[in-house]
């Protein structure tokens, strides 16, 4: 494969790869722009060593443009909903606009047992309490700043939706959600979507895992009401994405 001059790590040899169509080719972008080559290097090798395999690119590419978009939209703060270790949350942080604000919701310490038993109405569940490497805020905030914590980064510890007390008037540009599961995805984008600013992004991880489906249920059933189709990523774990209309949408 020709390789443009850049470095192996653009076409890992990876053993969930199972076909050369599913190999990416270099974006036009990085040729044309080497500063957001260099900048995507960092920020993909520092991820690639963190999460280990199987390896993602696509996943920080697409977060690369949607988090360009979202920066265009009016006003308003960034917001990750499950963060437990922060690899996405500093890749947003390293994307986003540096004059604004990310806020980052987590137990961090795991599934609940209230969301567990909503998630066993839907299939046969073989998640548990906890169920997740142990995170904390503090060890999160030093890693997203590299070993210092970032002025422009809040954590907030707790079962949501409590821990989104305060933040109810708060504009957003871009949302994440990766909760996993129905109840708490669900409520989520209940909660944030109207406050997404127009031109803003929401992400929903897990779209396409079908070790949750709960995800594509939650998912489904609310941009159905709204009359919104997401679009999948082509990550591994399909994610879909919304951009929300700058105009009042109608549907058919």
């Amino acid at each position: 494969m020709r390789r443009l001059g850049l470095p192996r790590r653009y076409v890992p040899r990876d053993p969930y790869l199972v076909d050369d169509c599913l190999v990416q080719s270099v974006p036009h972008l990085f040729e044309a722009h080497p500063d957001k080559k260099e900048v995507f290097a960092k920020v993909w090798d520092e991820y690639r060593e963190n999460h280990g395999r199987p390896w993602d690119p696509i996943r920080i590419l697409q977060f690369m443009y949607l988090l360009d978009i979202a920066s265009e939209a009016g006003a308003g703060d960034y917001i990750e909903l499950g963060t437990h270790q922060g690899l996405m949350a500093k890749v947003i942080w390293k994307f986003m606009d540096p004059s604004r604000t990310l806020y980052c919701l987590d137990t961090f310490e795991g599934f609940v047992e209230s969301d567990l038993k909503v998630e066993a109405t839907i299939y046969h569940s073989r998640w548990q309490v906890g169920n997740f490497a142990p995170a904390s805020p503090e060890m999160v905030a030093n890693y997203v700043g590299g070993g210092k914590v970032p002025k422009n980064l809040r954590l907030v510890k707790g079962w949501f939706p409590d821990s989104f007390a305060g933040l109810e008037s708060n504009k957003w540009r871009f949302v994440h959600i990766d909760f996993d599961l129905y109840q708490p995805i669900k409520t989520a984008m209940e909660l944030l979507w109207p406050n997404l600013l127009p031109g803003g992004v929401m992400v929903i991880h897990d779209y396409g895992c079908f070790g949750f489906p709960g995800a594509k249920k939650a998912v489904d059933e609310f941009f159905e009401t709204i009359g919104l189709t997401p679009m999948h990523l082509g990550d591994r774990w399909g994610s879909v994405a919304v951009i929300k209309p700058r105009k009042p949408h109608k549907a058919s």
